[in-house]
């Protein structure tokens, strides 16, 4: 056979069988690694032995080598993410609340802050969002912002589509219909701002989501985390001019609460919550 025929012929008739299913597992496993990458494996590998976590996992946002994680009660727990080791620990002023979601917005008070105003859900009680200012050594709230409305009538969550400069209320009745509602962003002149239905934008009607957990919006989809049990554990991507649904990611692998979620490039950064706090992780798909 010449050298001419070799290079015409598929790779595959060119190995035996059993390098043709080394080859497949390899390709499997690279399809595998790509989907999905830890990120933070184990939270207790990144910590100090003389700091412990304080609550459930909740929001997580990114903001350039730093995740920002949030816990129930206001802990906020600071990573980075080259170093893998945690950089600031610190409860937030004013804030002891659910921390649900958290969403970094475009906006700074001053051109020193070394972050930008974080968009932070209370979640239960007033549901309200909490702009906050956030440092490396604590936080200050700088402006709250309400919607009291029918379509919430538990729990209710607030997400930030920074690019666009849009404000999302997300919510609803657990196993019913949820509804993600578009609000045009705040100015930052009052300390207190009350929105009305009057205000909303859009609304646009969730079905998907039994368990609604962090949130993100980001162009023209969003993505919404869902369940609370073994075996119901999803990621549901959304079109947001439509509603429809357009990719639905199995997370039951990993077994864990999902919980805040971000967008960084191609990738879905996830954290999660478990039972032991030290074993919560964080982890990113392919988008």
């Amino acid at each position: 056979m010449s050298a001419t025929d070799c290079r015409n012929m598929p790779l595959s008739s060119l190995l035996s069988k059993t390098e043709r299913g080394l080859l497949l597992l390899f390709l499997l496993l690279s399809l595998t690694a790509s989907a999905q990458q830890p990120v933070m494996d184990r939270l207790q590998d990144w910590l100090p032995d003389t700091l412990s976590p304080q609550g459930s996992m909740q929001g997580m946002a990114l903001h350039g080598r730093y995740a920002v994680t949030l816990r129930h009660g206001g802990q906020c727990l600071i990573f980075d993410l080259r170093r893998h080791r945690c950089v600031a620990s610190f409860f937030l002023e004013g804030n002891a609340t659910h921390c649900n979601n958290a969403s970094f917005s475009r906006l700074r008070l001053s051109r020193r802050d070394p972050f930008p105003l974080l968009y932070i859900s209370s979640c239960y009680g007033d549901k309200a969002c909490l702009v906050t200012r956030l440092t490396l050594t604590g936080s200050q709230i700088v402006q709250r912002i309400y919607f009291d409305s029918p379509a919430f009538p538990v729990a209710q969550d607030w997400c930030l589509d920074a690019d666009s400069g849009f404000l999302y209320a997300y919510g609803g009745r657990m196993g019913g219909t949820m509804y993600l509602k578009k609000f045009p962003l705040p100015a930052l002149d009052s300390a207190e701002v009350h929105l009305t239905e009057e205000d909303v934008l859009h609304t646009i009607p969730v079905t998907c989501v039994k368990v609604a957990q962090g949130s993100k919006v980001k162009g023209r989809r969003a993505y919404l985390p869902d369940g609370n049990e073994s075996g119901h554990y999803w990621l549901h991507v959304l079109d947001m001019e439509s509603g429809r649904e357009l990719r639905t990611l199995d997370l039951n692998a990993v077994d864990m609460e999902p919980e805040g979620v971000d967008v960084r490039g191609r990738w879905l950064y996830l954290s999660f919550h478990s039972p032991n706090p030290l074993h919560n992780k964080i982890l990113r798909f392919r988008r």
